[in-house]
């Protein structure tokens, strides 16, 4: 008996690629990648979400010189927090200069005479690890912008090695505009020259075998010795049993599909947090509008938190003497008025200056995704681990940033497949 992948993004694509057995991946989308696929609107190249490729494992390097060979850009990150008129670089702690005295005193003081007892939840190690100041001004209104959640609800699990950490000295001279360092494991980063970042996941495609798009599982039926999976496709149910199932496709969703899955497991997937995502793409006529690659909003008068300018990726994704920029809306919840967003949207880029009133916008279009982000609730581990329990009992395994239910990378998303491919071939 072969395997069954549900799901043909990175971690999907990975796992099957590093099988040494035979497997089948189901997609249920007429492309692969997931939030690590691109579109190609009039022209403009936008990826389903923002991503660029940066990682310290020597082995995902290997892949993405062997994959992307000649189609990789390497650049160094310009991302930069709007806030109050001003450009502040990333970090935001490290580059105080550009902001108002007061404001700059007020972030220094704060780091300077932070308490540290033990933060036990996100809210609490923002302020002991950047002060009062850092927190008011940039720390603590972005992260509730992004995470739409209540931050002293949020554990400390997925921090390490996300939030760049100056020292003091740093960040006085930060204020100064002395700093020259550069911080953060995306300092220098590449990207596809064609294609957008769904170049990686195309790459994978001649090198997987038995992969059926437009395919959606429909149940996942346990057995003693193996696994039975129904999948539609086009209109058309059928039945296949495989040994074992990889899955990288959400926890929640993936429970409602497992026959017999117990009443606890079924309440701790109904439990689990996730924020959801509006992507608003635009195709400006004017080319230069920017020499960013990203920018953060903190300032709640925005309704976007997070912007970037895929012109700046890679030439090739957008027309000569043009612009694009991909914006970014979360939500909980309540899926947002798609017109009203992007009404938003474009007045709230007039009001920066980046866009100008009289801007012709080519494209203005809509990408939504019901999973984009986990939030690491307080009972994030306890839940997960009773869903990832029962799946593994019944020869499922999870896979990837939605199955394993947590915030992976492109980079560890590719890696998390590879590592159960190699569990089970040994």
């Amino acid at each position: 008996m072969e395997y069954g992948i549900i799901g043909g993004g990175l971690a999907g694509l990975s796992t099957a690629y590093h099988l040494k057995e035979e497997s089948t991946v189901f997609e249920r989308s007429p492309f692969v990648g997931g939030l690590s696929a691109s579109k190609v609107v009039d022209g403009y190249t936008f990826d389903y979400g923002p991503h660029i490729f940066y990682t310290r494992s020597d082995y995902i390097n290997q892949m993405l010189d062997g994959f992307l060979a000649g189609n990789l850009i390497r650049h160094k990150r310009e991302a930069y927090i709007f806030t109050g008129g001003a450009y502040v670089k990333y970090p935001f702690e490290a580059n105080l200069h550009p902001l108002e005295k007061g404001v700059i005193d007020e972030c220094i003081e704060g780091v300077k005479n932070r308490r540290q007892k033990g933060a036990g939840n996100f809210k609490e190690w923002i302020l002991e690890t950047f002060g009062e100041g850092i927190a008011k001004h940039y720390m603590v209104p972005y992260n509730q912008k992004i995470w739409k959640y209540d931050l002293s609800k949020m554990n400390l699990d997925w921090i390490a090695g996300r939030v760049p950490s100056p020292s003091v000295e740093e960040m006085e001279k930060g204020a100064r505009g002395e700093v020259k360092k550069e911080f953060g494991p995306n300092a220098f980063f590449q990207y596809a020259r064609k294609g957008g970042i769904g170049a990686l996941a195309d790459a994978f495609v001649p090198r997987v075998k038995n992969l059926r798009k437009n395919c959606s599982v429909t149940r996942v039926k346990p057995l003693n010795d193996g696994v039975e999976l129904v999948a539609s496709e086009e209109g058309v149910e059928k039945k296949t049993r495989f040994k074992k199932v990889f899955s990288s496709a959400p926890l929640p969703e993936l429970v409602k599909i497992v026959e017999g899955a117990p009443q606890e497991v079924t309440k701790a997937a109904e439990s689990l947090v996730f924020n959801s995502l509006v992507c608003v793409n635009l195709g400006v006529k004017r080319e230069k509008i920017s020499d960013k690659h990203w920018l953060y909003f903190p300032e709640e008068k925005y309704v976007f938190n997070r912007i970037s300018f895929p012109m700046n990726f890679s030439p090739e994704t957008t027309p000569k003497g043009r612009s694009s920029i991909l914006t970014e809306v979360t939500y909980r919840e309540k899926q947002p008025d798609f017109e009203k967003t992007k009404e938003k949207v474009v007045s709230g880029l007039v009001d920066t200056g980046i866009l100008k009133e009289d801007d012709g916008l080519e494209v203005a279009d809509v990408t939504q995704f019901d999973y984009a982000y986990v939030i690491y609730d307080l009972n994030h581990k306890k839940n997960v681990s009773v869903i990832h329990s029962f799946l593994k009992e019944n020869n499922i395994i999870p896979i990837g940033r939605f199955g394993e239910w947590e915030y992976l990378n492109m980079d560890k998303s590719i890696l998390s497949g590879k590592k159960a491919a190699e569990e089970e071939s040994k």
